[in-house]
């Protein structure tokens, strides 16, 4: 008789969660035509997202990143090929003639050996990303109806007398109009396909909370009118702060907030058992945006003359239906027909949206500071550069020596710890981040501040620097 449990044979994994089947998955997506290095400051093809798959191999997803990680280089490339992953899941077609149809890359991105990798991978990596918000929020106690309904309403009402951080960094800086392009750049991994996670659950059977979700959904589309779609309405505003409206053209200038925070909307609608996370987190993300779009509208205006708000207006007004209808038609029926379930996890669905939202405009106001204060880096590694090859020629520095052609460009990356950067022959354009560069010649440096997004372009026939390793810059100063 045969045992009808026996079911997988020898020689076939029995965890496809399994470690090492997760990470030939990620290597085997990445290794193609679409993710390579290539010279361009931005994406010039609409399929291609640089995922620095040589750098890939090296580095281990096994342990899940803590909070005190989540800036790390290990973290950003995990975010990019997460979120490069996810977007196998959405039609993407070029709409206009600022990107020409590649039907070799069209069909290399949803080749089926990909998406298979693709669904291999992604929980692993979700597990690498996301574990910390296990740690980072608690969730406890007993959540009826009224309790939920009252917490909700302090928490929001505190924000809403709150001040943004990213209008707080635009119009602090140096550069405002710099400033505020970069944070539209920060919002283009989730506004420009906005909507996209959320269809998600267009499909299902799940009762009018199905039906109840689809209101919004089509409001967000537009009730079918392109020119009203929301995303319709942020290529506007692109295009009016002169940036490129394809996405995702500026790919190397998301910082790992904003992935972090693109790919969690990402994480929880994909695996449906995450499904009352995403009614507390969209709950949240519909009722701060009241408040958030109004002063991100006001500050952009300032910083960016002839910005093109409509978008940001539409959600000031739209989001007031949204976030009732959210409350009303979802949050209060889920509790009322799931009980502990349903209100634990919207409870934990809107602290983590609440978390991951003002951490990504605390990263961002780090990294204008960080572009500001080029001129200052610059000067300290006349400071403090003999002392560090004083020290990295008694081998007490770590240092690495490049040589690299004209024209080659360093992806933009971060590093885990403060880095000098010293020109020992030629010149190269460091780029400070989006729209900021450093003219470094001969006998010149910068210091890298850790965990800032930063690339670099040869300019000179060719270009000879070391990479030193200082740890933190404050015990050279």
């Amino acid at each position: 008789m045969h045992d009808k449990t026996d079911v997988l044979d020898q020689r076939s994994a029995d965890d496809f969660l399994n470690i090492e089947l997760a990470r030939d998955a990620i290597l085997l997506f990445a290794n193609s035509v679409l993710h390579y290095d290539f010279d361009d400051r931005y994406e010039q093809h609409f399929y291609r997202r640089k995922l620095r798959p040589h750098v890939l191999k090296y580095l281990d997803f096994s342990t899940p990143a803590s909070v005190d990680q989540l800036l790390s280089y290990a973290v950003l490339s995990a975010n990019r090929v997460l979120g490069a992953m996810y977007e196998t899941d959405f039609l993407l077609l070029p709409s206009g003639p600022a990107m020409e149809f590649d039907e070799k890359e069209f069909d290399e991105f949803y080749a089926p050996g990909r998406r298979a990798a693709a669904a291999c991978a992604m929980p692993y990596l979700e597990k690498y990303l996301f574990s910390f918000l296990g740690q980072e929020i608690a969730v406890g106690g007993s959540w009826t109806l009224p309790r939920v309904e009252e917490y909700f309403g302090h928490i929001l009402s505190q924000d809403a007398a709150s001040e943004s951080l990213a209008t707080r960094a635009i119009a602090a800086s140096k550069d405002p109009k710099n400033a505020g392009q970069d944070w539209l750049l920060q919002l283009a991994p989730d506004f420009l396909l906005e909507s996209s996670p959320m269809a998600r659950y267009a499909s299902g059977s799940f009762g009018d909370l199905g039906t109840s979700l689809f209101k919004v959904i089509i409001d967000e589309l537009g009730y079918g009118e392109f020119d009203t779609k929301h995303s319709t309405l942020f290529e506007n505003t692109l295009r009016s702060a002169d940036l490129n409206h394809v996405p995702h053209h500026y790919w190397q200038y998301y910082l790992n907030s904003s992935l972090l925070l693109s790919n969690y909307f990402n994480m929880i609608t994909r695996d449906k058992r995450h499904f009352f996370r995403y009614v507390g987190a969209i709950y949240y993300a519909e009722t701060a945006f009241i408040t958030g779009c109004r002063q991100w509208a006001d500050t952009l205006k300032n910083s960016i003359p002839g910005l093109d708000v409509r978008y940001f207006n539409e959600h000031c007004h739209i989001d007031v239906d949204h976030s009732r209808m959210v409350m009303s038609n979802l949050v209060r029926p889920a509790i009322e027909r799931y009980g502990d379930r349903a209100a634990n996890d919207i409870v934990r669905g809107f602290e983590e949206s609440r978390w991951l939202g003002e951490w990504a405009e605390k990263d961002f106001q780090t990294q204008i500071a960080w572009k500001d204060k080029a001129a200052h880096y610059h000067e300290a590694h006349d400071r403090i550069f003999d002392a560090v090859a004083a020290k990295a020629a008694a081998g007490e520095v770590k240092a690495e020596t490049f040589v690299e052609p004209a024209g080659e460009l360093s992806i933009t990356h971060c590093h885990d710890e403060d880095e000098l950067c010293h020109i020992n022959s030629g010149v190269m354009e460091f780029i400070n981040g989006f729209g900021k560069s450093t003219r470094l010649e001969a006998g010149k440096g910068i210091v890298i501040e850790h965990n800032r997004l930063h690339g670099a372009l040869i300019e000179s026939d060719e270009c000879n620097y070391t990479i030193y390793t200082i740890r933190d810059v404050k015990q050279w100063v």
